[in-house]
């Protein structure tokens, strides 16, 4: 059967080159020249199996220059052909993205203090969303596919997809690469002549993930059932496993792996581009697994430095004495057979490159929410060995650089088990890091029914009856963001009302994340009841609204959260991190009120005290917001300040900060600096005012390019919050 299908797909490329009009679904392969001319064969058959599924297809095989080519490419067919998405075949150049990491999840690091190849996101929204502008830096003197691009303060500071796109990079050289872009192409072909159901998925979730709570971990459960119902038939059908159920996982995992009837596998993680971080230090049971549980600590420290250092020996001096222990603790630190067997049990605790070729991992989406498992600037990353082992994996949804842990990897996710392609749900979610290694028009089986929707439409009553008439969470969901896109007026109140109606986690989430870039007041009004919502996960990232809005009547509930919510490990984390956030005093006073009043809460005393060391703590991380309007320290100390507002909006201090921008007589590097931090303020209460000084400041025409150009950025990125 198989055999027959490849040779109507090769049959089938007479149209190769030749346009058949416009049309209303087209996709694009992008392919350099040497590849193509390696993978012809392969390359032709995928088209046609594309346009068999009523996708025209078109092949643009190039020796690309530059990723504006690319994009060229991509907009006039966009423009002429009704272009849906692409795929990137080989050696396509890569958007280093600068100066945007308020479209990442996380990503932080310094542009200044680390090399651009360090501080910039390879990222293909630079393709995929044609309304973003970018300013041309460079191109990399010696990783010649990187291109450095800064973005633009007059483009849109919010992601919105035109298209999807997938990349399909080889991790090997030369011939060995096109053999490996060879044999995918014959798996996927396989794969895709079958009518495989979204009915089976497995979870893991690792060490470090979440901070390991449980009641955030056991409500995955429910949220897949939500999006996957037809996956929980019986107990190997949806599978849910954590860390901890074993002092080494990675043979479990890696079981699951080699499952043939797996079609969805999630890792919850840490990770880097050359490994997957499953556990950590098992833990120990007794007095002699303990000992030796320490010794590893101290063994693996000390081969951070040279065998016999100075250093070395100070820190057994330092750790005899504090811990009241003897050198047996350390012996065999720099054994050969002992560094053997240790690095044996490193390698135990995760995933590394080498093991993937051995497992060939069968799920035919894998996707990562971990840090850098996407990495394609990578000559061999994790998410790319994935889909190029010999298993059945076509599919792997993986992010480029570090990614944060409070952030949803399933939204929408359901739409894939209803038959759409990975392509379409990917476009509904993207953010800067994430990204398709595979083929991006993959798609299980899905009912004709369920497959009726047509995504394209810009028409806001098509959207409203959809709302209405279906019964999936993530179709609901999936209106409830076309209808934002389209500016429905009515929105607001819609998801106002289906919060308070709907019996769906995930479609609660989704208004959650919609109905912050109003603002009416309904958001804040949200908060005082989804902070109690039954999903951990509204609950831990409405805690954490409060504290990014910090308006004082949230004080209350932070004060609560943090006294009654201990079992929610992340959501009580959350509400420590707002503290200085508030106003202090008033925080303070409210706790401690709380705890003279409960009638709950056991040793009150020692409750006072520990709330009072976290105050400290807290209140010293603030200090550094202070520091920024502080002319007589030095500007060292200032711009180490300023750095910090990025994860920390200091609303109480924001006239302060104002005063700096609007000084005439300030350090310019220091407002260019602060200007953009305060754009990370998107839900502060001050938000208006820093709006309104960064676009007075900006029309000043003895104020520099730099400096309006930061402003206005702001100024614009804030804007999208004021619905």
């Amino acid at each position: 059967m198989i055999i027959n299908i490849l040779t109507f797909l090769i049959a089938s490329t007479f149209s190769l080159f030749t346009p058949l009009g416009a049309t209303e679904r087209s996709f694009a392969i992008i392919v350099d020249n040497d590849t193509y001319k390696a993978c012809k064969s392969e390359i032709n058959s995928y088209k046609a199996l594309l346009e068999n599924e009523g996708l025209h297809t078109f092949i643009v095989e190039k020796q690309w220059m530059n990723p504006q080519q690319v994009k060229d490419e991509l907009f006039s067919l966009y423009k002429a052909e009704g272009l849906e998405g692409a795929i990137f075949i080989g050696n396509i150049p890569i958007p280093m993205i600068r100066d945007a990491q308020h479209f990442t999840s996380a990503f932080k690091m310094d542009q200044e203090k680390f090399t651009p190849d360090e501080s910039s996101v390879p990222s293909d929204r630079f393709y995929d969303d044609f309304d973003l502008k970018f300013d041309y830096l460079y191109q990399d003197s010696v990783k010649r596919l990187f291109h450095y691009y800064s973005l633009r303060w007059d483009s849109p500071q919010r992601i919105d997809c035109d298209i999807y796109t997938g990349r399909l990079k080889p991790t090997r050289k030369s011939e060995e690469g096109y053999a490996q872009i060879r044999d995918y192409f014959k798996k996927l072909f396989a794969e895709r002549a079958l009518d495989n159901k979204m009915d089976v998925l497995v979870s893991y979730t690792g060490e470090g993930s979440f901070s390991n709570s449980l009641t955030a971990w056991k409500e995955e459960g429910v949220t897949m059932r939500e999006q996957f119902p037809q996956a929980f038939g019986n107990k190997n059908s949806a599978k849910f496993l954590m860390f901890h159920m074993y002092p080494y996982m990675k043979q479990t995992v890696k079981e699951e792996l080699r499952r043939d009837d797996v079609d969805l596998m999630l890792f919850h993680e840490h990770g880097m581009p050359e490994r997957q971080y499953l556990t950590g230090i098992p833990l120990s049971r007794g007095a002699d697994e303990n000992m030796e549980a320490g010794k590893r600590l101290f063994r693996n420290w000390l081969r951070k430095n040279k065998e016999g250092s100075e250093k070395n020996e100070q820190l057994k001096s330092a750790w005899k004495s504090y811990y009241k222990i003897d050198s047996t603790w350390f012996a065999g630190a720099f054994d050969k057979e002992q560094i053997k067997k240790d690095s044996l049990d490193d390698v135990n605790m995760g995933i590394v490159l080498e093991d993937i070729p051995a497992i060939n991992p069968n799920p035919r989406i894998v996707i990562f929410d971990a840090c850098y498992n996407g990495d394609f600037r990578e000559e061999s990353f994790i998410g790319g060995e994935y889909i190029f082992a010999k298993g059945k994996t076509l599919v792997a949804i993986a992010n480029s650089v570090n990614v944060l842990q409070d952030k949803s990897s399933s939204d929408l996710l359901g739409i894939l088990g209803l038959g759409y392609r990975v392509g379409e749900w990917a476009q509904l979610t993207n953010i800067l890091e994430s990204h398709i290694i595979g083929d991006p028009t993959f798609m299980f089986k899905g009912d004709k029914a369920s497959r009726k929707i047509n995504l394209k439409s810009t028409d806001i009553p098509y959207w409203l009856k959809v709302f209405k008439t279906e019964q999936h969470p993530d179709i609901k969901g999936v209106a409830l963001h076309k209808l934002f896109n389209l500016k429905y007026a009515a929105l607001p109140q819609l998801l106002t009302d289906t919060y308070h109606s709907s019996p769906y986690a995930m479609l609660r989430l989704q208004v959650y994340h919609l109905l912050q870039f109003y603002n009416d007041g309904r958001f804040e009004e949200l908060l005082k009841t989804s902070v109690y919502d039954p999903y951990e996960f509204i609950r831990r990232k409405s805690t954490y609204s409060m504290g990014r809005i910090g308006k004082d009547e949230f004080i209350p509930y932070i004060a609560s959260i943090y006294l009654n919510d201990g079992l929610d490990e992340r959501v009580r984390f959350n509400a420590e991190f707002c503290f200085d956030l508030m106003d202090m005093k008033k925080l303070k006073s409210e706790v401690l009120s709380q705890i003279e009043s409960s009638t709950s809460l056991y040793n009150k005393e020692n409750i006072k005290l520990e709330f009072t060391k976290k105050m400290d703590s807290r209140m010293r991380i603030s200090e550094m917001g202070l520091e920024v309007a502080n002319p007589s320290l030095k500007m060292s100390s200032r711009l180490m300040g300023v750095s910090s507002l990025r994860n920390n909006s200091y609303h109480t201090m924001v006239d302060n900060y104002l005063k700096v921008l609007e000084n005439p007589n300030e350090n310019l590097n220091l407002k260019i600096k602060l200007a953009e931090a305060l754009g990370w303020f998107t839900l502060s209460h001050r938000k208006g005012d820093i709006i309104n000084s960064c676009r007075s400041v900006a029309s000043r025409t003895e104020t520099d390019w730099k400096l309006r150009n930061e402003l206005l950025k702001t100024a614009n990125r804030l804007e999208i919050y004021m619905r």
